[in-house]
């Protein structure tokens, strides 16, 4: 017992030291203003943007020769003004500039799919220039939740205007630029965090939909609504200790279950694959974090994070399904000694241990990274020291839950324990499903389609799709079988036994 919790503490003072570094490496600097990009030429980067608009235009005509013509003065804003973008944003540099190159070459070569593809990606990072939606120098994130509020007010102006495509453009964007923002939002008030994340998509699918276009605005104004009172909020250490909290307590919840169980079963190995895909879980979001922090911004990292969170959250969702299934199918008494006598030894070897592993791995990615990323976001809008002292006191906060589950866990009687733990994961198993549905649909892989006659409840991710609702309602139905047949076989051998 004392090997698993100086291990937990092992990891866990890793990540403080790691975010302490992170926060202390990206205090600010000397902040340069990105007011003048676009003096030196006398072109605006409005004017770049209706260059850009041209290119893809011909582009996918497949005229090569307007499509080189209309990149020329692209590339002149870009030569002329490319030292006062770089003196707000290295990283927002680059990523321009590796468009442009990646441009060049594709309509040298006579890729016209290729190059329309990087003026799509130059298209998105210029707006993101413009919008203040990158990290600068300094590391402060230069896209404020203001500028986020105002935003979202124009895209209901166009709504109000029956502007539907240049609409749905804006909502697109909206969802893309939204990991700019969320950091602000989440320390704040988790209902609005929730809340705000529900309503983008629900804004793609009733623009989508003409018959449900009516909604649109009513949906913008209670998004405004919910943001406004968070715009001009102060944070302290406080902020920063909540955020770990809140988004590592379900990864906690699992991992600390997959811990008791290994130790209820007497096998250390089992407890050390355990902490072994926890740890790599929280090495791979601290990588991620440091990715994104010196080599991307976090609007062009947007989607990726969806991607990452929705296809870990499905995923892990399975598999905790099946963690649940086994909780309680073990809760009796007598069963659990048979499995301690004779099963041991085979069930805990491995493919099993790799899946627990994988599991551990999978809540923690799925949990972690957005935490990182969150923390990346508020850096700037405290002082270091106070950044650094939140980062440590949420995660201390979380290494003391980490023993008090696995002590109490390991202390209590079997059936108990395993049957509130088998709840427990069920809920995070129907959570993960669900919210990895919708960060599939914000990162555009799955339709974002709602029916108004399905229940809704952010809090544990039930969204009015289809898409997501009809895997929980499997899940569901599921766990009322598996009750039933464990209800029916019990009363067999009871019958039996007498």
């Amino acid at each position: 017992m004392k090997d698993t919790g100086w291990r937990i503490h092992r990891v866990l003072l890793m990540v403080f030291s790691v975010c302490v570094v992170l926060g202390s490496v990206l205090l600010p600097v000397h902040p340069v203003s990105a007011a003048a990009a676009g003096a030196k030429t006398g072109t605006t980067i409005e004017d770049v943007l209706k260059h850009t608009d041209d290119l893809k235009t011909y582009l996918e005509k497949g005229d090569l020769e307007q499509a080189a013509a209309a990149f020329s003065p692209i590339k002149k804003w870009w030569n002329a003004n490319k030292a006062e973008v770089k003196g707000n944003s290295l990283n927002m540099s680059l990523e321009i500039e590796g468009q442009i190159a990646g441009i060049s070459l594709a309509i040298l070569s006579k890729d016209s799919g290729k190059a329309l593809e990087k003026a799509g990606t130059l298209e998105f990072s210029l707006i993101n220039y413009r919008d203040g939606a990158y990290v600068g120098n300094d590391g402060k994130q230069k896209m404020t939740l203001s500028a986020y509020i105002l935003k979202l007010r124009g895209a209901a102006d166009l709504v109000e205007k029956q502007k539907w495509t240049e609409a749905a453009s804006e909502v697109k964007l909206l969802q893309q630029q939204w990991l700019t923002v969320e950091g602000d939002i989440v320390s704040k008030s988790a209902t609005v965090y929730s809340n705000t994340e529900r309503d983008l998509v629900l804004l793609d699918a009733y623009i989508a939909s003409p018959e449900q276009r009516q909604q649109v605005k009513t949906v913008i104004d209670r998004m405004i609504d919910g943001l406004v009172p968070l715009a001009d909020a102060q944070y302290t250490w406080v902020d920063a200790a909540l955020i770990p909290i809140r988004e590592g307590l379900e990864a906690l919840l699992v991992v600390g279950a997959l811990l008791m169980y290994s130790k209820k079963a007497g096998s250390k190995q089992a407890g050390r694959w355990v902490i072994g895909g926890s740890a790599a879980g929280l090495l791979t979001c601290i990588g991620v974090g440091f990715a994104v922090a010196f080599f991307l911004t976090s609007s062009a990292f947007g989607r990726n994070n969806s991607l990452i969170n929705g296809w870990t959250g499905v995923l892990a969702s399975f598999l905790l399904l099946y963690v649940s299934y086994w909780l309680h199918r073990n809760a009796d008494v007598q069963r659990w000694k048979q499995f301690l006598a004779g099963k041991s030894s085979k069930a805990l070897s491995g493919g099993k241990m790799f899946s627990i592993a994988l599991l551990a791995f999978f809540a923690i990615v799925r949990e972690g990274l957005e935490t990182v990323i969150f923390l990346i976001g508020m850096v700037g809008k405290m002082p270091g020291t106070a950044l650094a002292g939140g980062i440590a006191a949420g995660f201390g906060v979380l290494a003391l839950c980490a023993v008090v589950i696995v002590k109490a866990g390991t202390r209590l009687p079997v059936r108990p324990v395993f049957l509130a733990s088998s709840v427990i994961v069920f809920y995070l198993c129907f959570k993960f499903m669900g919210s990895g549905i919708h960060s599939l649909q914000m990162a555009g892989v799955l339709p974002s389609t709602v029916h108004e006659y399905l229940p809704e409840y952010a809090g544990i991710s039930l969204y009015p799709s289809w898409y997501s609702t009809f895997p929980q309602l499997i899940f569901v139905l599921v766990a009322v079988v598996v009750l039933l047949a464990h209800r029916t076989s019990s009363k067999r051998t009871k019958v039996q036994t007498i």
